[in-house]
Order: structure tokens, then sequence, then C-alpha cells
């Protein structure tokens, strides 16, 4: 995984970084609705931010969406700025997996923004605008092997709860530095209760889904997909451990209004939050440069000699941008 990253060149690690930009922004943007839906704790004033940066998060991943099409339009030319403009490589894009996800997902992103309309039934169409935009990364990558339905259920459900995990961090951050200590503490208690079970759904989606991918093998560990989940599980265990840590001592601290408890919580949000972006560069990188181990197996007998020239061959873009 590494000697592939090294080997990279700049358009790759462009696309990299446009991707786990685009990740973020589209998970806060979910994620804020999700959690404004789910938490009874949080104050009004609480819930206004949250609304404000979930427009403002569906904003921003509308813009990194689009951008995506020239940079992979620019990366099947060879990484040349024309490649970015030219007409016939931006259809190609459009018309692949990927222009149909970020077609998807700012259909749902535009829904979001009705989260601020005063009328009846408008965080029902914002919470529909959510769950579709997390939907739409079934639509490309490896959602789209087989068992083709069961992968996009479990990549949905995936991406759903990272969503509400990472919409959650702002308003607890907000709460703990705003709200008296016993309103913020019944926050944090309600939403360590409600993520245990989130934290249930993402394991065992994520079990199967690796188990369907053929990545549960002990020979997978020596592909860059094998080496490179083995770092995304050393960075998720990170993450459980902190929100261990926030549920079992920080959290009842809160709740008790102990000297300096705010302040902790904030910190563990703040190292939680740069984990799940690690995360996320962390899976951008490994579907950019590799697939899952099953996909090799079936794409090696006719697999082409660079990425490039597998896309123009294929058109089907098998390493999943």
């Amino acid at each position: 995984m590494i000697d592939t990253l090294a080997s990279a060149d700049t358009t790759v690690w462009l696309s990299i970084l446009v991707k786990t930009l685009a990740y973020a922004a589209t998970l806060v943007a979910a994620g804020s609705v999700l959690v404004s839906a789910s938490l009874r704790e949080l104050t009004e004033d609480g819930r206004g931010a949250l609304r404000r940066m979930a427009v403002i998060g569906a904003l921003a991943a509308a813009i990194l969406s689009l951008l995506r099409v020239p940079v992979r339009a620019s990366f099947l030319m060879g990484g040349s700025i024309d490649g970015a403009i030219d007409l016939m490589m931006l259809g190609i894009v459009t018309e692949s997996p990927l222009g149909a996800s970020v077609i998807v997902r700012l259909i749902g992103l535009a829904l979001i923004p009705a989260i601020f309309l005063p009328m009846r039934g408008a965080r029902w169409i914002a919470l529909i605008g959510a769950l579709v935009t997390c939907a739409s990364f079934a639509l490309r990558g490896h959602a789209l092997g087989d068992p083709r339905l069961l992968l996009g259920a479990l990549v949905t459900l995936h991406i759903a709860g990272l969503a509400f995990w990472l919409g959650a961090f702002a308003p607890l951050a907000r709460a703990s530095r705003r709200e008296p200590a016993a309103r913020a503490g019944a926050l944090a208690h309600e939403f360590g209760t409600k993520a245990f079970w989130v934290v249930g759904a993402l394991v065992i989606a994520g079990a199967i889904t690796l188990a369907l991918l053929g990545a549960t093998k002990l020979d997978a560990l020596a592909t860059p997909y094998g080496q490179a989940f083995v770092i995304k599980l050393a960075l998720f265990a990170g993450v459980l451990g902190l929100a261990a840590l926030n549920k079992v001592r920080l959290t009842p601290e809160l709740q008790a209004a102990a000297p300096g408890a705010a302040q902790r919580l904030r910190r563990s949000i703040v190292v939680e939050g740069a984990l799940v972006l690690a995360i996320l560069a962390t899976t951008a990188a490994l579907t950019t440069v590799t697939s899952p181990p099953a996909e090799r197996a079936n794409n090696a007998p006719s697999q082409p000699q660079t990425m490039q020239t597998a896309s123009l061959v294929s058109r089907d873009f098998p390493w999943r941008y």
C-alpha cells in the first residue's frame, strides 16, 4: 500500500485529497440531519447551529462532489489539465458509476436545506435527503459486486452510522462549552447510549462486507487492499477506545460537574475527529489505488498494465474512484 502511494503521481494524490474532503463534507451534512432528528436532549439553540452546519456541509459536499468529475477526467487523460475540460472524457465520467453516484448525491444534498423550511414535514424531507445522500455511496465501488443488493444495503447502513457519529462531534463540543454541565452531560449520555447500537451495526455491517469481498483471509494481508484495511481497523479501534472513555468516564464526570470535565471531553472529541478524518483519508486512498481481493481475482486475467489504460479499454473504472 505504501509502495503504491509512494509511486503515485500528482493527479492520484489530488484525487485522494478531493475524495477525502468530499467524504467529510458529505458525512457532516447528512450526519447533522440524522443527529438533529435523533437526539432529544439538544437545546433549540444547539439544534439551530446543527441546521446551519447541515446546510453549509451540503453546499461544500455538492461542490467537492462535482469537482471529482473533472479530476477523474484529468486522471483518465494521464493527469493533464486538458483532460479536466475535455467534453468526451467528462461525458465518459458522467456516465460511469461515479457520475451516477454524484447525481444521486446532489439530489440528496439538495433536499437537506429543507431542514430550515417553516413548514410541516420539512424535517422529514431533510431526513430523506440525508438517507439518499448516504445511499449514493452504494452506487459505485465494491457495492457494485455480488450480491449487489446486500452489499448496497450494507454500505448505506455503514455510511449512515458513520455520518451519525461524525455529525455528533460539533454539537457535543458546543454543548460542553456553552451549556450547563448537567445539560451537556445529558446530551453526551443520550449520544453514548444510541452510539452503542450504531457501533454494533457498524461492526456487523463491516464484518459481513469484508467476508463478501474476500478480505477476511490471511493471504489478503499481503495485498495493498488488505494492508490498508488493517490501518483502517487500527484507527477505528482508536475511535472505539475514545468512545468508551467518553461513555464510561468523561460523560459521568460531566454530569457530575467535575472540574475540567468539559475540557477533557472536548479534547477527546478533537482527537476522535482527527482519527475519523484519518479513516476517511485511508478509505480514499484504498478505493483509489487498489481494489478488494475478490475483484482483483476477477479482473486479473484481462487487467491492463496501468489504471489509465484500464479505464480506456474497459471504461468501467474497476479501481472505483
